[in-house]
């Protein structure tokens, strides 16, 4: 079974495009080479499910144009549009989450949250990427939901051992 951790978020799928089953692909980065990984992954109803390239072409400078192996119509293309593309780890250059690249927002899941006075403010319970700034989903003690940017001027230290995360919000954000 294919865990979070062992995955590196890698893009995000647009729409299809044309009627053979090709979806365009927004890549996190310059430096991804869907060709060079043996598989895609994405969560399906909440199971991450491996896919296989069938070919991958330049759409632009951002984009690519995938065909995955056993989608051949725009509809089933159209089954992955908005969805979260993944890539193994193990297989990028960036596969250890300690090193020089520190952390992915996904490696915080689970996490206590505290500010620096040591109130908590919940556990991260989930990532909201369907915005172009991504959020931490915090779920209070109080059962309720918090939204916090992924962003490094937020955060003032991560503890991977006790698995905190502690963050400088300013207290409008707190109150959304």
């Amino acid at each position: 079974m294919i865990t979070l951790a062992q995955l590196k978020p890698a893009g995000k799928f647009l729409k299809p495009h044309g009627i053979n089953g090709e979806i365009a692909v927004l890549r996190n980065n310059d430096d991804i080479d869907f060709a060079q990984y043996s598989c895609i992954v994405v969560d399906v109803d909440g199971i991450f499910v491996p896919f296989f390239l069938t070919a991958v072409r330049p759409k632009g400078s951002e984009t690519d144009l995938v065909t995955i192996d056993g989608v051949s119509d725009e509809q089933e293309a159209a089954s992955f549009t908005n969805k979260t593309l993944y890539v193994l780890r193990d297989e990028s250059e960036e596969s250890n989450p300690d090193d020089a690249n520190g952390f992915y927002a996904e490696d915080l899941l689970g996490f206590t949250v505290k500010q620096p006075d040591g109130r908590v403010l919940g556990n991260i319970a989930r990532i909201d990427d369907t915005t172009a700034n991504w959020l931490f989903v915090i779920e209070t003690p109080e059962q309720d939901e918090l939204l916090i940017p992924v962003a490094d001027q937020f955060i003032a230290g991560i503890d991977p051992v006790e698995k905190v995360l502690t963050v400088e919000i300013p207290p409008e954000l707190l109150t959304l």
